[in-house]
């Protein structure tokens, strides 16, 4: 393989971070181009696809594990901590039938959720009153306990 093919396959791989979470992909990336450097470098090393291919994991993989840690602290988002209870006690309309074995979905500010029951199975039209949020999904229960005001569908 070429010294221009290695390289693009690295600028593929390093570009392919911004789809594949969890900044891993990127240090497949970087191996690809340091193999892309070695190769410019050595000449003699064009024709042997195995050797280049074990280099590439052996660089792939010391790049991954030395400077993960430290280049993830430059990549890393703002994080955004959000109280999931915040929708403790507000009410929603079930679309589909819910109950504690089998998740059904609820329609909650405008949006399709996924739902499960407390501990009772209800029917779609039914309102709910949420009780609590588990990253995409709530945990609801037949009727409504709060007074004016919580109501939010």
């Amino acid at each position: 393989m070429s010294v221009l093919i290695w390289a693009v396959i690295g600028l593929l791989l390093i570009l392919s971070e911004f789809v594949v979470p969890q900044f891993v992909v990127f240090f497949f990336g970087v191996g690809a181009l340091l193999n892309a450097a070695l190769l410019a470098l050595l000449p003699g090393l064009s024709d042997r696809i195995p050797l280049q291919l074990l280099i590439w994991a052996g660089t792939s993989g010391l790049s991954l594990a030395l400077l993960r840690r430290y280049a993830a602290r430059w990549f890393k988002g703002d994080e955004q901590h959000t109280d999931t209870d915040t929708d403790a006690g507000r009410t929603a309309v079930v679309l589909e039938e819910i109950s504690p074995d089998s998740p059904g979905r609820i329609n909650f500010h405008g949006t399709s959720w996924r739902a499960t029951a407390f501990d009772e199975t209800i029917a779609p039209g039914e309102t709910v009153t949420i009780l609590t949020k588990d990253n995409l999904s709530y945990t609801v229960t037949a009727g409504t306990l709060v007074g004016p005001g919580k109501e939010n569908t």
